[in-house]
Formats: structure tokens, sequence, C-alpha cells
């Protein structure tokens, strides 16, 4: 796997300007004749991340159009593609199922209805820090990109693993782009962060230390880190049309798993990702993709109760009752 992950070196300064974009869309037009069929609109959101990869071929590769859809991808920050959620304004997403758990919990109009890959998120010091392992950070400071986002979730549920209470260390957030300088500065003592920045620390073992890598350590490296959501209400109004949507995406991820070179310069030609063809395939060989229907269930309820072991879901919150409420098993679909 570092074998893999120390060929990605010179994509990770390129992919940082893709968190710019926010709101923009590249689109099929809504309601697109193909032959004499009209295609049914529909709006997927994306961030830009080399890891999204699946979204990127169910739209290119035409495999939403075969379902029936006309697509408009719309880029945008986590907080944009959350808030669209709850306007009703965006369809479907991939999104980290950590990122997702309070949002989930708070009532957001989303389902769950697939698992598309595990392994994408880290934590690090400094080589020369003498913080060896993650029982050290305790009355640390780190730095993640956002509060209450994946990476730091990941962490914090390792630190209560070994008796270390969230609120026993002191987090800070700072733009993705500035933690290795938050680090040099000493403002923080170790970064959690996710692909594809997690990657810039992997390189550079002799200044960095590893101290969770979710795609080796147990339990995690077992695990889904990545779901496609639908929202509610087509979910529960249209659940043939929702099925179909879960269809072409998890055929996508199977495509990324078995094609991941050619994905990569495709997904770069479209423009969906910055930097080289050669690189971003390199970065999908990393990643398993493995689509599911039952491990995306597994996956929320893992989370749930992680989220309720550190304090961020509600004590009082029943998370088999709300993994049932998140997930949904389709029609047709295994």
């Amino acid at each position: 796997m570092m074998k893999k992950l120390v060929r990605k070196w010179a994509l990770i300064t390129l992919l940082l300007l893709l968190f710019a974009g926010c709101g923009r869309s590249t689109a099929v037009p809504a309601g697109e004749d193909e032959g004499n069929v009209t295609l049914r609109p529909l709006r997927i959101a994306y961030q830009g991340l080399t890891c999204e990869a699946p979204t990127y071929i169910a739209y290119a590769k035409g495999f939403f159009a075969e379902e029936g859809f006309a697509v408009e991808m719309v880029k945008g920050d986590f907080n944009f593609i959350r808030d669209s959620f709850a306007a009703g304004r965006i369809d479907a997403v991939a999104g980290l199922a950590l990122t997702w758990i309070k949002p989930l919990e708070q009532g957001v109009d989303a389902r769950v209805t697939a698992a598309l890959h595990k392994g994408c998120l880290y934590a690090y010091t400094l080589a020369d820090s003498g913080i060896e392992k993650v029982e050290d950070l305790k009355g640390k400071r780190i730095g993640v990109p956002a509060i209450g986002g994946a990476p730091m979730m990941l962490l914090a549920r390792d630190l209560a693993s070994k008796g270390i209470d969230i609120k026993e260390v002191e987090w800070r957030a700072f733009p993705v782009a500035e933690l290795e300088l938050a680090l040099d500065k000493g403002e923080v003592d170790a970064v959690a962060v996710g692909e594809p920045f997690g990657t810039t620390f992997a390189l550079n073992l002799d200044k960095f230390r590893v101290l969770l890598n979710q795609s080796i350590h147990a339990p995690y490296h077992a695990e889904y880190c990545c779901l496609w959501l639908i929202n509610g209400d087509l979910v529960d109004n249209e659940p043939e049309v929702a099925a179909a949507i879960t269809r072409a995406v998890l055929r996508a991820a199977q495509y990324v798993e078995d094609n991941p070179v050619e994905v990569g310069a495709l997904i770069v030609e479209k423009g969906f990702v910055l930097g080289t063809a050669e690189l971003n395939g390199q970065i999908l060989e990393a990643l398993e993709f493995v689509p599911s229907v039952t491990g995306a269930r597994e996956a929320l309820l893992i989370s749930f109760e992680a989220g309720k072991e550190i304090g961020v879901i509600d004590a009082a919150t029943d998370v088999a009752a709300l993994t049932d409420r998140a997930f949904i098993q389709l029609p047709g679909l295994q």
C-alpha cells in the first residue's frame, strides 16, 4: 500500500485547488433527449476529490443515462451539499460516513443506499515530536480540516478506544493546505487528514510519523469510509428511481476498482479533478473500491455507535433505530 501511495506525490498540490469551487455545475441539460427517450433530470453533487471517482464514472461512462437520467453535476463543499439536501436541491452524493452521522441524526433528509470504498483517513505527527502513538496525544493540540469532520471523528474514536475522552485533547481547525505549516510552527502537535492530503505526509516519513492509517490499522481497515446518499423524498416516493440511481453508481464503483488507470485518465480529461492522469490512477489503485449495499448499513451502525461513544451523537439516541431510519435497501439491490 505504501509503495502505491509514494507514487501520488505530484498530484497533491494541484488537488488543493479543487476546494475553491462551490456550487458550480457541469451538466447534461436536464430532460435531454437520447434518441426518442426523454431522460429524467437528476442533480448529483460532488466536491472534486479523486475518491469520488464512481460519481464521475457513472456520469461520464453513461451509466446514469442508461438508467434513464440526464445528470447535472453540481460542485460544492460539504456545507453546501448538506444544505442543498435540506432544501431539496440535490438528489444524490457520495460522502464520508463519519462526516454525515451528525446531520443524519439531526434529521437531514438523506438516505444511505450503498457503500463505495474503504480507507482514506490518517493522523500524523512530526517524526521528532516525541509522540510515538495515539495514546501520547492526551493533552495535546490536534489540527483538523474541520471540527466534526471525518478525520477528526476517526481519531477521536481511536482515542476513545484507548480511554482518552474527546475533550482531553484540544482540536484546532485549519484550512487543509495549512496543516503542515501548523505542525512546522508548533501550533499543533499532530494532524488528522483525509485523502488526498494525507498522502502529503505519507510521502515524507523522514519528517512525519504515522499515528493512524485507516487503510491498514484494525478495525478501521475493514470498514467502509465512503457511502452513497440519496434525497429522502425521492427514496420514499420513488424507490425504483432511487434504486436505478444507486445501481448506476454501484456499477461505476466496480468499474473504478477494475480500471483505476483508465479512470484516472478519464476524470482528468473530463475536468473533474486536477493533476496528471497517471497520478490519479495511482491514487485510485491505492483505494479499495468494493461496492456494497449491506456494507452501507454496517458502516452506518459502526459510525453511529462510535459517534455516541465520543459524545458527538446524543447519549439518548437509539443508534439501531437511527441506522434503520438512515439506511434503506432499495428494491432489486443486493
